[in-house]
């Protein structure tokens, strides 16, 4: 199979992705796989082209979570894919099939003739343009660089969700096309554009967050604020901002969302996600570098857990955020600790032991202390490693469920007494 051929194909489906959802999909250049959606990538690119592919042809399209992010990680690399992966990559960027692709695309460079006269006057033409580009850039980087803007006040109207958030703001001058405030979280891009006669906006958070807003200038961001936007206790949801009243999710003394309290268009999609957290309102002393998190938890694949990535684990800290990445047995390639200095991912690393059996309840013990920090599973050591930074108090805490999965207590204490019980 011509290796041009595959890459190209390549190259163009990742840029058809950032096309299609703008910075939204700004991660993937990083490879920050935990904040993308892939699964419903694949769902909905097979949705929004059912008519063109018969039912019994279904199959020679499906391709899966962990191919699409080997095909983002392995970008730079030399790989083949399968028959069904080349005709999905197809569909996506406009083709029947793979075939149709390899008949229909352009693999050529055109690069017409050009006599010596036209290319010399070609040539003074671009050094004369670079000039002038040189000139406007240069201009355009002394307005830029001497550009200062400031968040001066927040004001908060109410003190849990949802949250009228008021920012004043100030620039020394004017000498710039765009100004926005942007409050975006993960996948989800959130801006909004300042009137600068104003000195003033206001953004409603419908639901409990941190987020990082930040007062950007023609690209450029001048200054950032957080903003805590505190939950009344534990909340539970699905699909990361749909919430649900506390008689729907805790039942029996456990946390967990059935599939009747989903609605159908949720349930349709190829994977779907659900989520227990809580921010704000934790001991006021509680720092995450000195805390002990723990809980019982199982994520079946008959409840919607699919075969690899499972759960997640992340606390908000002050400073930084934590993210742990729990598999099911035999996946630990897609395990991943994240911590302020370091990424430790399964692709690289053996982290066999964040591969388990969650179709049944596990318990998971996550411990920080004096910049260690010890992951154990069943009572059992499963992870241990040293960082540098800190990352302070503890704003929130968050156990995501590719599907809906289940949560027995939680207990989080400061290395010396218990602060915090929640049975449900």
């Amino acid at each position: 199979m011509d290796g041009q051929q595959l890459k190209t194909l390549r190259q163009k489906f990742i840029e058809k992705v950032i096309e299609d959802f703008g910075d939204v999909y700004l991660p993937i250049r990083k490879n920050d796989f935990e904040s993308i959606n892939l699964s419903a990538l694949v769902g909905a690119i097979l949705k929004n082209n059912k008519e063109r592919i018969p039912e019994h042809k279904l199959k020679e399209f499906l391709v899966s979570e962990q191919t699409l992010r080997r095909i983002f990680e392995e970008r730079d690399k030399e790989t083949t894919f399968q028959q069904t992966t080349r005709n999905f990559l197809s569909l996506y960027i406009g083709y029947q099939n793979y075939q149709d692709f390899l008949q229909n695309a352009d693999f050529t460079i055109k690069t017409p003739r050009q006599s010596s006269h036209w290319r010399i006057i070609g040539i003074v033409v671009l050094l004369m343009g670079l000039l002038i580009t040189i000139g406007f850039v240069w201009r355009n980087k002394l307005i830029h660089n001497s550009i200062e803007g400031k968040l001066t006040k927040v004001f908060f109207e109410s003190n849990k969700a949802p949250i009228t958030v008021r920012f004043n703001y100030q620039f020394n001058h004017y000498n710039f096309e765009r100004a926005m405030l942007d409050y975006s979280l993960w996948r989800k891009k959130e801006t909004l554009e300042l009137d600068i006669t104003k000195q003033s906006t206001s953004v409603c958070f419908m639901h409990p967050t941190v987020r990082t807003v930040r007062l950007v200038v023609d690209g450029k961001v001048l200054d950032s604020t957080k903003v805590v936007i505190p939950s009344d206790g534990w909340v539970c949801g699905y699909e990361e901002i749909n919430y649900l009243p506390s008689e729907q999710w805790k039942k029996n003394g456990v946390a967990h969302i059935t599939k009747e309290d989903l609605p159908d268009a949720v349930i349709e999609q190829a994977v779907y996600y659900s989520f227990i957290k809580k921010v704000a309102n934790f001991d006021k002393n509680l720092s995450c570098d000195e805390m002990v998190f723990e809980t019982r938890l199982k994520n079946p694949i008959s409840e919607g857990g699919i075969n690899c990535n499972d759960v997640s684990v992340v606390f908000t800290g002050e400073n930084h955020k934590f993210l742990l990445n729990l598999t099911q047995k035999g996946c630990s390639h897609y395990a991943y600790v994240h911590l302020p200095d370091k990424v430790i991912g399964g692709e690289s690393n053996d982290l066999s032991k964040l591969g388990i059996n969650l179709d049944e309840f596990v318990r998971l013990k996550i411990v920080f202390k004096d910049k260690k920090l010890q992951i154990f599973i069943d009572d059992q050591l499963a992870f241990n490693t040293q960082y540098t930074k800190n990352l302070g108090k503890l704003d929130a805490a968050y156990i995501g469920f590719k599907g809906l999965g289940s949560v027995d207590y939680i207990k989080i204490s400061d290395n010396k007494q218990l602060l915090e019980e929640e049975n449900f």
